[in-house]
């Protein structure tokens, strides 16, 4: 492509551009696209499959199994077309940017409702086998080794953006 578009070789790949912090650095914006074309299409396929994502416990066992535990060893086009049945396309992002703003939210502001009334998923302390940290800068905001649990920590993170902010409900 590189010698039918510019002559021959040239020192940067022809689909990358500069990156903007460092020009010795290239930056392969066509594979953002192809991750955001995935993204758009994996929602597409979950919501019309199971109506919605957050919260529902079908969602993670699909990602380990056809994403997370293959891993590098599948082609990405074939991670996404073994996932949804379909080869990747732009079908499922275009749709979105197709949609009107109001339409949009709209439709996202009842999303909301839902959740809203429906609840959290889960109740009581949440189980990650794992520690969780959350820091600013040298500041260890929650650490849940420290607390016990996530939801320690959880609560130790809500009240110091609630700090933070100014905000005393």
């Amino acid at each position: 492509v590189a010698r039918r578009t510019r002559g021959g070789a040239s020192p940067r790949p022809l689909l990358a551009v500069p990156h903007i912090l460092a020009d010795e650095s290239s930056c392969y914006y066509h594979g953002y696209v192809l991750a955001e074309m995935s993204v758009f299409q994996t929602r597409a396929y979950f919501l019309e499959k199971h109506g919605h994502i957050v919260d529902n416990p079908a969602i993670g066992p699909a990602l380990t199994e056809k994403y997370w535990v293959p891993g590098n060893s599948a082609m990405f086009l074939d991670l996404v077309e073994g996932l949804t049945g379909k080869p990747l396309s732009g079908e499922a992002w275009v749709s979105h940017l197709k949609e009107p703003v109001k339409e949009t939210l709209k439709r996202e502001r009842s999303d909301y409702d839902e959740a809203v009334k429906n609840g959290p998923a889960v109740s009581g302390d949440i189980d990650l086998d794992m520690r969780v940290r959350i820091v600013d800068g040298d500041e260890v905001i929650t650490d849940s080794q420290q607390t016990g649990s996530f939801a320690a920590s959880a609560e130790a993170f809500e009240r110091y953006v609630r700090r933070r902010i100014g905000d005393s409900s």
